[in-house]
């Protein structure tokens, strides 16, 4: 079982779907999700692809945390929009994974693009993306 992500549940993400390799959700656009346009602010956008992205690279019970991630907006989504994310697994390594993930809206207008790698620690939690030095 997933720990919970309460960010996301606070924004109102579901997770849909899982299975090896693919995770999926949605998001119901609200008038608290709008920016300064009347449209569905980036970062709610962003939330939405980070949840899919995260389940997906922590489902085999190794942590894995974000090396990088990007994304392009293509269309602006709408108050009750209904956002679907589809997470796919591109590759994974010992250390290293990428994943892609496409924001769609219920009419499969292509609504973002997001990439991310994350960074797949040991079971021990020996290793660590940033160790720091004194």
């Amino acid at each position: 079982m997933a720990a919970r992500d309460i960010f996301s549940e606070t924004l109102g993400i579901i997770i849909d779907e899982e299975e090896d390799g693919f995770v999926s959700g949605r998001l119901r656009v609200t008038e608290q999700h709008l920016n300064q346009h009347g449209t569905a602010h980036g970062g709610v956008i962003f939330a939405l692809a980070d949840a899919v992205f995260a389940r997906a690279s922590n489902r085999d019970g190794i942590p894995a945390v974000a090396l990088d991630t990007s994304m392009t907006f293509t269309r602006a989504a709408n108050t009750d929009d209904v956002l679907y994310a589809h997470c796919e697994e591109l590759v994974r390594k010992r250390k290293i994974a990428v994943y892609s993930v496409r924001i769609m809206n219920s009419r499969r207008d292509l609504i973002a693009v997001f990439r991310g790698t994350v960074y797949r620690m040991d079971t021990a939690g020996a290793e660590r993306p940033n160790k720091e030095r004194h």
